[in-house]
């Protein structure tokens, strides 16, 4: 009998440094050139990182694949050394890794990893949530619902990953647990490439959009301990789904 083909660990791509065209994935377009240009305040650096991180996040830019600097100078007209800098910026948020006569590198998807985080979001997030809808008011009730309202709207992956944290913020600022939510913040910065992937290859996000939702409706009603266990189920079928997506491409 043939041996089944190997599993393929990695993505690659000819110009991983330039951005893809447009395109559509599960109903939301893939960020594409006409998405806005990062603020004109940053430093060169500063910019070229947020454009890199950008693509990274939202899988334009595969895990594992080389970043060759020289090719990230020639795309954004500057000389080597702001994007030595850019990338030492994307390397202190686990985005890209130095690796030994490989170059700079994104850093490759871990199983593990997408396991342990979201591990640490149902330990931490339904808490924040539960203590969150006790004093919710009018105004943060609003705020979540703005964030709804862009999802729905979310023309690219770019902008659905910006409206899907602000929902969350929104939902968790009323607790007043600063430590925990700089804790989540960081937690959910590492776990948005998982995501960008996943809802690039799937149909997830019309599901997702559901639950906040639901989740929102049963905070404004004072149902704090359903609303709790209901977040519980969404951040794992976020990570099913993450894993999911992970196997139909091959990463192990």
């Amino acid at each position: 009998m043939p041996k089944p083909p190997a599993r393929r660990t990695r993505q690659t791509a000819p110009h991983a440094t330039r951005r893809a065209k447009s395109g559509t994935a599960g109903g939301i377009a893939t960020a594409g050139t006409d998405t806005p240009p990062p603020a004109a305040n940053m430093t060169t650096a500063e910019r070229i990182a947020a454009e890199l991180r950008r693509d990274i996040v939202t899988a334009e830019i595969g895990p594992d694949e080389a970043i060759r600097q020289s090719h990230v100078a020639e795309r954004f007209g500057v000389s080597q050394a702001p994007v030595r800098e850019a990338l030492s910026l994307l390397a202190s948020e686990h985005l890209v890794v130095y690796a030994t006569n490989r170059g700079v590198r994104t850093t490759a998807f871990d199983r593990a990893e997408v396991r342990e985080i979201m591990d640490l979001r149902l330990t931490l997030e339904p808490d924040l949530l539960a203590r969150a809808a006790k004093v919710f008011t009018p105004e943060d009730a609003a705020a979540a619902r703005r964030a709804i309202d862009e999802i729905a709207q979310a023309v690219d992956i770019h902008a659905l990953m910006r409206a899907n944290d602000r929902f969350h913020r929104a939902l968790y600022r009323p607790a007043a647990r600063p430590l925990t939510l700089d804790i989540v913040r960081d937690l959910r910065g590492r776990h948005d490439r998982y995501l960008g992937f996943m809802w690039k290859h799937s149909g997830h996000g019309p599901a997702s959009l559901r639950e906040h939702r639901s989740l929102l409706k049963l905070v404004t009603d004072g149902a704090a301990a359903k609303a709790r266990d209901q977040l519980r189920d969404h951040i794992a079928a976020s990570s099913k789904a993450i894993l999911t997506a992970l196997d139909e491409h091959g990463i192990d």
